[in-house]
């Protein structure tokens, strides 16, 4: 709560400033850049070397020059940067923001729109998901330059130990299955742990990881992102298309519905706990997991011994065709105060160059960046000699390609994710809350408190 009245004071601080700001650079100066990632972390490395072909390609155009600042938790260290320097009316041309916090920034009047400087037809080389992510009232300001996805991992010892009759459960990497039908899964897998003597449950603590324990230690975003696709799935969201009308919307029938579902896992005796052990699906301490795309990596490289399949993250109605699989992530965007023409083309000329068809395979080359253009998903290469990887990206390959959903669009965005994982998603696990009456009123009060802040919105 703290970080996030220091970001909207700063961004209310720099709404007055930019009011009488002017714009002093020339279209022949140096383009800066300043992105979140570390110099010397693969992400920073993959901007570096880009900007470096950039120069090296158009030595009679302006230089580009990046400068890569690491970031603290949630991106604090970078941001606390970019805010002085938003203060100090002193921002760079090109800058890097978390897609959801787009809307906060374009609200403060800090942003620029890049609809009528691009290239014919660039924008629409994005996924629509990356679209939807940059696009705040129609008006398109963020080229996302990585996406991301979240699906359902299980132990693969553990599955090949159960009954025939219950691996059935277990849905083919190709198919959707239902939130109903996880949840399933789940207890039938925790019946059988607490009778088995297989060694493969030797350690086993929890049927479902859930990463709630990144929620308690403050990542709150993590929360929204895992599960607002809860809702999605069922036809509801955490707030409505406007971006700042949220009664109604977090605390409908169908939201509460969708969320007496995921209370289920905590259901006596519990699926899944807000408070598992760390690196519970890693170490072998749950059957199951709801799994960032990191973990593939991470489980790769570091966990060479823990055997792990994928499949597509649940649905949570089997009717529903919408898309609804968790996506998004950075972005590059442009400094709204420069008001000249030919210097605003040439930033989004070098953005464009920044986040092409070529760009986006070159980062998912050098650090496992899922592609956001349409034309190069497919470098993601599902045919290497490691099954575990090979069966994970192509659950994650499907996603971006079909079911993919970008985050709600909304000017108070860090709080609406706050509250939701903080005072819904997080609190039914911690009070094992079941029952949909006090669901609902968990979705009222927060309803409730999120209208309360959002009431500067809808002046």
């Amino acid at each position: 709560m703290k970080k996030f009245m220091l970001f909207i004071s700063i961004l209310s601080l720099v709404f007055s400033l930019a009011a009488c700001s002017s714009d002093k650079t020339s279209s022949s100066e140096k383009i800066m850049i300043w992105t979140q990632a570390s110099a010397d972390h693969p992400e920073g490395k993959m901007f570096a070397d880009r900007v470096k072909s950039y120069n090296e390609a158009n030595p009679d155009k302006p230089q580009v020059e990046i400068q890569n600042i690491t970031r603290a938790g949630a991106g604090s260290g970078y941001i606390d940067k970019l805010n002085a320097a938003i203060t100090a009316n002193d921002m760079p041309d090109i800058f890097t923001l978390d897609g959801p916090d787009i809307g906060a920034y374009v609200d403060a009047g800090l942003l620029g729109e890049l609809d009528g400087y691009m290239s014919e037809g660039f924008k629409e080389g994005f996924t629509q998901s990356i679209i939807d992510q940059g696009t705040v009232d129609g008006k398109f300001y963020g080229m996302g330059y990585s996406d991301s996805g979240v699906a359902v991992m299980y132990n693969e010892d553990m599955i090949n130990a159960l009954p025939e009759d219950l691996k059935a459960l277990v849905p083919a990497v190709d198919e959707d299955w239902t939130w109903d039908q996880f949840v399933d899964l789940a207890r039938k897998i925790d019946e059988f742990a607490k009778t088995t003597n297989d060694p493969a449950f030797e350690n086993y603590e929890v049927a479902v990881s859930l990463l709630l324990t990144d929620i308690t230690a403050g990542a709150y975003e993590l929360g929204t992102y895992y599960f607002t696709p809860l809702l999605w799935g069922n036809d509801a969201n955490i707030v409505g298309e406007d971006g700042v009308t949220v009664d109604g919307a977090l605390n409908s029938e169908k939201s509460v519905e969708a969320l007496t579902k995921y209370a289920q896992l905590f259901e006596e005796p519990a699926l899944a706990s807000a408070t598992e052990s760390e690196k519970t699906f890693h170490t072998g301490k749950s059957a199951l997991s709801v799994s960032g795309f990191w973990y593939v990596s991470e489980l790769v490289n570091n966990y060479p011994n823990l055997k792990f399949k994928t499949v597509r993250y649940p649905k949570m109605n089997e009717n529903y065709d919408g898309l609804y699989t968790p996506s998004g992530s950075w972005a590059f965007v442009r400094n709204g105060q420069i008001e000249d023409e030919e210097r605003v083309k040439q930033i989004v000329e070098v953005m464009e160059w920044l986040n092409n068809d070529e760009a986006a395979k070159e980062y998912y080359h050098m650090n496992g960046s899922i592609p956001t253009r349409v034309h190069s998903i497919d470098v993601i290469d599902t045919n290497t000699d490691n099954p575990y990887h090979n069966d994970a990206w192509t659950v994650l390959k499907y996603q971006v390609e079909e079911t993919n959903k970008s985050r709600p669009v909304s000017p108070g965005y860090p709080y609406l994710s706050e509250t939701f994982a903080k005072d819904v998603i997080l609190k039914i696990a911690q009070n094992k809350a079941t029952d949909s009456e006090t669901i609902q009123q968990y979705l009222d009060d927060a309803a409730k408190k999120i209208e309360l802040e959002f009431a500067k919105y809808k002046k």
